[in-house]
């Protein structure tokens, strides 16, 4: 009987040693997602992370002041003519602008470029790169939402209720990063990059159609249901790049280091 054929005859306990001193040698580590986030900065940092996005930071930056221009005097002008509600409906439509403007632009250079395709080679996984741009993506959104409110608030005179602007556009906010990624599972890279993009116009324009409606919907909802609303949103949105980031991937930095 020759050595390939002794193999063959293995029995199942000779196999199960043989497995478990292979993954003691091999010494695989379950990483979590918060561990995840955590090393991920160690080990890659922000160069591969924003890598060839910085001019997207800058357009976004300089489109948001340009927005902030434009509309700021007609909050202005509801707050001097007696329409302080129609600024929950402006903060509500107006906060996940960063996120989407960072995303899109961030996404559509990426794949006129063709770097998506170079990213793919190095050791890092693509999608772990998506997943933490879409986690900073929607830090630097809640902060910009956070001093906009702020802004706003003492733009009208301090007269509507501070808590519930933040409730609000924090609650717009994670609903529109929500929803896009589910939208991302439910659609094909090749084409969400401009069919999503149509999808939030569409939203929009039905919104702005019944602002009378959806202004009275927003200014008599409860503080506290808007609240619990907010934090709804923000864990079904950590959520879902948690099962993102668990799902198969093409390799991750962990994997190549073992």
């Amino acid at each position: 009987m020759n050595k390939r054929q002794k193999m063959i005859l293995l029995n199942q306990d000779e196999k199960d040693q043989s497995i478990a001193l292979i993954l003691k040698e091999v010494n695989l580590k379950p990483v979590t997602f918060r561990a995840f986030i955590g090393s991920f900065f160690q080990e890659v940092g922000f160069r591969y992370l924003f890598w060839g996005l910085g001019d997207i930071l800058y357009i976004v930056g300089l489109l948001l002041l340009g927005v902030g221009a434009l509309y700021l005097p007609d909050l202005n002008s509801f707050a001097k003519n007696g329409h302080v509600e129609y600024v929950y409906f402006a903060v509500f439509m107006i906060s996940p602008l960063c996120y989407a403007l960072l995303y899109f632009l961030g996404m559509w250079k990426e794949k006129l470029l063709g770097t998506f395709e170079l990213k793919m080679t190095l050791k890092v996984s693509l999608k772990e790169i998506l997943i933490l741009r879409m986690f900073m993506f929607s830090g630097i959104s809640l902060i910009v939402s956070t001093i906009g409110s702020v802004f706003i608030w003492q733009l009208i005179g301090q007269e509507l209720s501070l808590m519930k602007l933040f409730s609000l556009s924090f609650a717009s906010l994670f609903l529109f990063a929500s929803m896009q990624l589910l939208l991302e599972f439910q659609l094909p890279m090749r084409c969400h990059y401009w069919v999503t993009p149509m999808i939030w116009a569409v939203i929009g324009i039905l919104f702005i159609w019944k602002k009378d409606l959806m202004t009275q919907i927003l200014l008599y909802l409860p503080l506290s249901l808007i609240i619990a609303i907010s934090f709804g949103f923000i864990l079904l949105f950590i959520y879902l790049l948690r099962y993102n980031y668990l799902m198969q991937k093409e390799g991750t930095i962990y994997y190549a280091n073992a």
